[in-house]
């Protein structure tokens, strides 16, 4: 950004300021824009193997946008699906190597995945904290009825966790273990512990990302809103209640019942100096 540019008089009209800096435009909004935003030429290997000019050119052009913060809203929506790719590939990777009984390559997988989460969970908070409120609702002008619950990799996540439970089911049948004896016992059977751990891991954090994606739109939009589609945000809430293995949460219910020290503790003394 140039001197002239920044030195501008306070108060100073966006096309006065445009007038002495020519390559920058004033949008409808009085902000600034680059027209033509550089993206390279693509002559170099880096450019060549990250194909950054075709990348680079997915975004609606600047002079287009209708929001100073669809960037934002877009790249941020844009990058999340590339990284909902990557968890893709490593759970297909993580089915089969547990089909092949390579257990702590899965767990391996998983990892990987897992820090994915954390990603898109970040990213979800990235546009909850620096979207405002009108801007958002511009950007709804040009969305027509999309929603997020229309994400291809959102919709294969949620087909690829029965695949994963079947995979470690029949991992668990071939060992001849159940699932409680690899918690009761978990010593003697700490890969297949740790697997499961790592089944547990995925769900937690897929159910925190869609917590923060529901606190988003109660962010943006509200609760008592409709989404595009005309559904109540409602739907959204219902979604964050659901787990990819209840199985291995129910068993903790169990195990804690029936465990002898769970219950029939006496009242601790009441502390006299409390009252």
């Amino acid at each position: 950004m140039s001197e002239s540019f920044l030195n501008q008089p306070e108060g100073a009209s966006a096309s006065q300021a445009a007038s002495s800096h020519p390559s920058r435009h004033p949008d409808v909004t009085g902000r600034y824009y680059v027209p033509g935003f550089p993206i390279g030429e693509g002559k170099t290997d880096y450019e060549k193997y990250l194909k950054t000019p075709e990348l680079l050119s997915l975004q609606t052009p600047l002079e287009q946008a209708v929001s100073p913060e669809e960037p934002l809203f877009q790249l941020t929506h844009q990058a999340s699906e590339l990284w909902m790719k990557l968890m893709l590939i490593e759970l297909e990777r993580a089915i089969g190597f547990m089909d092949e009984d390579k257990i702590l390559m899965a767990c391996r997988c998983f990892r990987l995945v897992d820090d994915c989460q954390m990603v898109l969970m970040m990213q979800v908070d990235l546009i909850a904290r620096h979207i405002s409120i009108v801007e958002y609702a511009k950007i709804r002008t040009v969305l027509g009825q999309g929603s997020g619950m229309e994400s291809p990799g959102f919709n294969r996540l949620l087909e690829m966790a029965p695949c994963l439970w079947e995979s470690f089911s029949a991992l668990l049948a071939r060992r001849g273990k159940t699932i409680r004896e690899i918690y009761t016992d978990y010593e003697g059977n700490i890969e297949l512990h740790t697997l499961a751990e790592a089944l547990v891991d995925y769900d937690d954090l897929f159910h925190k990302w869609r917590a923060h994606h529901f606190a988003l739109v109660a962010r943006t939009i509200g609760t008592e809103a409709n989404s595009l589609k005309g559904l109540s945000t409602q739907v959204l809430q219902k979604g964050v209640k659901t787990r990819f293995f209840p199985e291995l949460l129910d068993l903790r219910s169990v195990l804690t019942n029936e465990s002898p020290v769970a219950y029939g503790g006496q009242p601790l003394p009441q502390d006299e100096s409390a009252r």
